[in-house]
């Protein structure tokens, strides 16, 4: 018996849902050091040893999503379950994973549901797990540092289910982190790659004045924002320039949040002209300091330029795909395989999962051709210009950054 993995899901997510992702030119391309047949033959492999899945028609996939985009998902008991401690209709984080949920879901046939923890409860967290659990969950998958703790401390105690943690990895009550036990698999990404874009276009773009509001100091978070400072730092020095300057802040919070308004409000006011807002729906409170102060934002995460015409670009990662990509690897395998489980995978640009959007979306850069931009990210795929994506410290650079 032959079987399929459900590689096009990525390429699907890749180019519809995040608008981001691979730029144009590599999108259409076998991978480097590749021929086509080579390329083809890596989506089919004998299925000894795993489970293979019987997949629906893609097309049909597809249309069914976009007709009902939450529908098909079970209250309790789906053999995936998702869990978030916000809106699976936030219009990007939750929704992008839970769009590369259901996407694999119903191309495969399996059943799959989403829960809710309230964000204001910490305890919540592991009980909505072991709800999951309870419920007979096959595969458990949990976004956001904030399930660390809690896949933590029932990931040995809950052999039976297996989990995909992603943007975190299991930790215990002092912040520690734990080994990973066999039935877990942890997702990270270089956000600190995508940061580095964002913040190298917007300066040469001609942007000197700029900020950061993060949410929680938490580690997706600091790497987006260190790779920022980093890119801006980059671009000044390629533009010799002596005279930008960063505002840089963390909000406790990934709300909407007066706090944030007031803050951005006030950078406005002092002559920032644009500010990264990163992390969950706060960018409402930056956007609308932006519209009162006449300023511009930065998105995260995925495309937020169809939010508004503010939004000068976004500092994005291919959420959805990545996540398909594990769940692809989970099912073909009849489990985490020897490679996944208890290790951690991190997405960047190398898999096309770290950039700003140029497919699918509206090039807001007067300054800069498109070109510019690929030759950037070439040298970043080819390793000829790197970012750290330390986060014991904010980097070193010689642009001017007030840290509040």
């Amino acid at each position: 018996m032959r079987r399929r993995k459900l590689g096009m899901a990525g390429l699907f997510l890749l180019l519809f849902l995040t608008g981001c992702g691979t730029p144009a030119q590599e999108a259409s391309s076998p991978a480097e050091n590749e021929t086509p047949e080579e390329t083809q033959q890596g989506t089919e492999e004998d299925d000894e040893g795993g489970s293979g899945v019987e997949m629906t028609s893609w097309r049909e996939s597809v249309q069914k999503m976009f007709e009902d985009p939450y529908g098909d998902y079970r209250e309790t008991g789906g053999e995936i379950a998702f869990l978030t401690d916000g809106s699976v209709e936030d219009g990007g984080y939750n929704e992008t994973i839970y769009n590369g949920v259901r996407m694999y879901a119903l191309g495969a046939g399996i059943s799959f549901s989403f829960y809710h923890a309230d964000p204001n409860a910490p305890e919540s967290y592991q009980e909505i797990v072991q709800r999951a659990v309870e419920d007979n969950a096959r595969l458990i998958v949990c976004a956001g540092d904030v399930f660390g703790e809690a896949v933590g401390a029932l990931q040995e105690t809950c052999q039976q289910t297996s989990f995909l943690l992603v943007d975190a990895v299991p930790y215990d009550m002092n912040g520690e982190e734990l080994p990973i036990e066999k039935n877990v698999h942890c997702i990270l990404f270089h956000e600190e790659q995508a940061g580095y874009l964002a913040g190298y276009m917007a300066v040469w773009e001609g942007y000197r004045n700029l900020g950061f509001i993060g949410g929680r100091e938490e580690p997706a978070v600091q790497r987006y924002g260190y790779g920022y400072l980093q890119g801006i730092n980059a671009a000044a020095k390629d533009l010799s320039l002596n005279d930008v300057t960063v505002n840089y802040w963390y909000s406790g919070t990934y709300t909407a949040d007066i706090a944030v308004r007031e803050k951005a409000d006030s950078w406005y006011g002092n002559g920032t002209q644009i500010i990264f807002a990163c992390g969950g729906e706060l960018y409402e409170s930056v956007l609308e300091a932006a519209e009162n102060q006449d300023g511009l934002m930065i998105g995260v995460d995925v495309d937020q330029c169809r939010v508004s015409d503010r939004v000068l670009t976004s500092a994005v990662k291919n959420i959805g795909a990545a996540v398909t990509d594990a769940l692809d690897e989970y099912y073909a395998a009849g489990g985490w395989s020897d490679e996944d489980a208890g290790q951690v995978k991190r997405y960047g640009v190398e898999e096309g999962c770290a950039a700003i959007p140029v497919v699918d979306t509206e090039w807001r850069f007067k300054e800069i051709p498109t070109t510019h931009f690929f030759e950037i990210y070439k040298q970043m795929k080819r390793g000829d210009r790197t970012v750290s994506d330390a986060i014991d410290a904010p980097p070193e650079v010689a642009v001017a950054v007030n840290f509040e």
